[in-house]
């Protein structure tokens, strides 16, 4: 399960080129600040802090790369 980042998985219909699938991850929660900036975590006052979300980031990298290779696979069937 993801947070903040997920995948974005789509067939081509029969009519489309390159009749291969298409995957992306998209930005699926954040926080939007006064000067715009747009923040997929949550505000850190500690080293600690920021070292679990970057780590929560990354282990959302691997779910999302994992659950890509499943539907590409499975795409192929």
């Amino acid at each position: 399960m993801t947070y903040s980042l997920d995948l974005r998985f789509r067939k081509p219909g029969e009519d489309d080129p390159p009749f291969s699938p298409i995957a992306d991850i998209y930005v699926k929660a954040y926080t939007q600040e006064k000067d715009e900036h747009i923040l997929i975590t949550p505000e850190c006052v500690t080293v600690k802090e920021l070292k679990y979300e970057i780590d929560r980031l990354k282990k959302e990298l691997d779910d999302i790369g994992k659950k890509a290779e499943q539907k590409f696979k499975a795409s192929k069937k």
